[in-house]
């Protein structure tokens, strides 16, 4: 149990300082957030067998939308297809705990390595993915 809670404050120190940092890490953070949901529900249908109570099925039934809904981001992002867009660069910002850009007039995320890339405003070509609207893949055209 130890062990565990170490991981886990020492995991979330890290994704609050290079949350940002790449795919890999925002990804990380998507699997986490739906384990973390199959955990709740799993918890809560243990207590459930042993005593029905109407704040534990809440959990439980909480704990199923809240894996569904990170699953379901991870899906889209590796399975569904994905938003091409091509354009200028416009607008980079950092907004609500996020790096975003405008391209062909979608607001879309970007990780900071490539914000950084993308605040001298070249014509690319990107691909986004429809679960977490992060760009997945970028060509640079022109500058």
């Amino acid at each position: 149990m130890t062990a565990a809670l170490v991981v886990g404050f020492f995991y979330f120190g890290l994704w609050a300082l290079y949350g940002q940092s790449s795919m890999a890490a925002i990804w990380d953070s998507y699997l986490v957030g739906a384990l973390f949901g199959v955990l709740a529900a799993a918890v809560a249908s243990v207590r459930l067998f042993k005593q029905f109570d109407a704040k534990t099925s809440l959990m439980a039934c909480g704990g199923l939308v809240m894996a569904a809904f990170f699953f379901g981001m991870l899906y889209l992002d590796f399975f569904g297809t994905r938003t091409v867009l091509e354009g200028r660069v416009e607008n980079p910002r950092y907004q609500s705990r996020a790096y975003v850009v405008d391209i062909a007039g979608q607001t879309v995320k970007v990780t900071t390595p490539l914000y950084k890339r993308l605040l001298f405003k070249p014509y690319v070509r990107a691909e986004v993915g429809r679960g977490s609207n992060y760009i997945l893949g970028i060509e640079h055209l022109a500058n």
